[in-house]
């Protein structure tokens, strides 16, 4: 496990103003991440927001900041700082300015995420979200002195990043065979400027098992990529745009995050080689131990298939069918094993919404229990859920984070592993009603939930009160 992931991460913090059914919301994310709710409360706006905020950041569109000069007063005072970025092979920072420039992104992204591409996000048009605030927060600019990075040295960038605690040095190659770009620099620092960010984003939609259907048949044709290509050509856009534009406009009717679970769907075929950071975890078994089968995938589908007679239960009837017959928990989990297997990786924010869906209660409670090892194992997981069982579940775990007596004893006859723990101090969770979220009080006993313990309470008083009828 990595150590480091048992620290509670940085404080990044999300205000929501006027977000579909969102009056009014703020959130901050840990280490695992729940927002817990009726339907229709707002839980995917909020979770399909933070996802394209996040996604948008690792490579803010350009044609935004060229055409709308309100949005460049970061960039203009970066290029004051370091006087001509097109001559000029080293330059310093000071914290000052470092954090004047922090700030300044922070306030003109999430303006510009707000104005421009919060409905890009959505793929809906600007009017359906004038009014719609969204803002990213963070706390003050902390790194450690001595952090260096080495960026791109066999590239025509090559610059290097000394950061001693004080002061930020620029160090750069401007040779005539190295030349010079104030964008690829610029994009950098402001990475450099928010190290709290994850370095990675993925999402796992609700709309997965409509997606493991008809992946194949969201595919565009050849002549149809080409003719886009030609007419984004002739627009004039840069180079450095068109790829972006392309899967942009490919599946214009699909929200961002749809089009990135659909994208990766379809892309797992040639994903398969790759080998996940986190391939020690063995993150991945546990969905083979859930269902009692693995995937594989192949240029012309993915199959689901039983484990050999030795391991499977089902001894006389093993199976191996297309992904499209599996059933629809094989189907939904689908994603999240391709993810853990070959994708993972350390300080990645894992965006599941619904985990729970077409899972029995049993399976409810093993996933509760993968969470937590996706969280020790070092990915920052944001979930919405509707499901009591696989909260109560976390609860459990947070509670064997406590120490008391006899508890190696109490925890093996309970069924549990030394891995099955979560540590109170990286949840955050929220409850989505009333326009807004309430955040959760969570202690050693776990979260405290009261719209599910009223349900649940309801329905215990229900049952009590017929069978003491039915027997008088």
């Amino acid at each position: 496990m990595n150590p480091n992931a048992q620290q509670p991460i940085a404080p990044m913090r999300f205000r929501f103003e006027r977000l579909g059914p969102m009056d009014n919301a703020e959130l901050e994310l840990g280490n695992l991440t729940v927002i817990a709710g009726r339907n229709n409360t707002g839980k995917t706006y909020i979770v399909y927001t933070i996802y394209g905020l996040l996604k948008h950041f690792q490579r803010i569109p350009w044609r935004h900041m060229n055409r709308h000069s309100d949005y460049v007063g970061w960039i203009e005072s970066l290029a004051r700082s370091v006087q001509s970025l097109e001559q000029v092979a080293e330059c310093e920072i000071s914290l000052e300015r470092i954090t004047k420039h922090r700030r300044e992104l922070l306030l003109d992204y999430s303006d510009m995420f707000s104005r421009f591409l919060l409905a890009e996000v959505f793929s809906s048009r600007r009017g359906d979200f004038n009014g719609t605030l969204v803002s990213l927060q963070l706390s003050d600019f902390k790194l450690g002195a001595g952090s260096s990075e080495q960026v791109n040295s066999n590239s025509p960038h090559r610059m290097l990043f000394q950061y001693d605690g004080q002061s930020l040095r620029f160090t750069r190659d401007i040779s005539p065979k190295r030349r010079s770009n104030a964008r690829y620099l610029i994009d950098h620092y402001r990475h450099f400027l928010v190290p709290e960010l994850p370095t990675r984003i993925s999402i796992i939609s609700a709309e997965r098992f409509g997606i493991s259907l008809f992946y194949k048949e969201l595919d565009f044709t050849k002549n149809q990529l080409v003719e886009m290509l030609q007419k984004l050509r002739d627009e004039d856009y840069s180079s450095d745009d068109i790829l972006y534009l392309v899967a942009e406009r490919v599946s214009s009717r699909y929200a961002l995050p749809i089009k990135d679970n659909i994208h990766f769907t379809r892309s797992i075929a040639q994903i398969k080689g790759n080998e996940s950071a986190l391939s020690e975890e063995k993150l991945f078994e546990r969905i083979e131990q859930l269902l009692n089968g693995y995937y594989s995938a192949s240029d012309d589908e993915i199959r689901f298939k039983s484990k050999s007679p030795e391991e499977s239960r089902f001894k006389d009837n093993g199976f191996d069918i297309p992904l499209h017959r599996a059933s629809s928990s094989a189907r939904g989990l689908s994603d999240l094993y391709f993810f853990l297997k070959h994708q993972a990786s350390h300080n990645q924010l894992l965006i599941i919404d619904e985990p729970e869906s077409h899972l029995d209660t049993a399976n409810q409670v093993q996933l509760a229990r993968m969470l937590a090892h996706f969280v020790r194992a070092g990915v920052r997981v944001l979930i919405t859920t509707h499901s009591d069982y696989l909260l109560k579940e976390l609860n459990n775990l947070i509670m064997l984070n406590s120490e008391f007596r006899n508890k190696e004893k109490v925890r093996e006859s309970l069924g549990y592993s030394e891995e099955d723990v979560l540590d109170p101090r990286l949840i955050r969770a929220y409850i989505a009603e009333n326009g807004g979220l309430s955040p959760c009080d969570i202690d050693a006993f776990g979260i405290d939930l009261p719209p599910f313990d009223q349900v649940i309470d309801s329905i215990n008083r229900a049952s009590n009160e017929l069978s003491t009828r039915i027997e008088d």
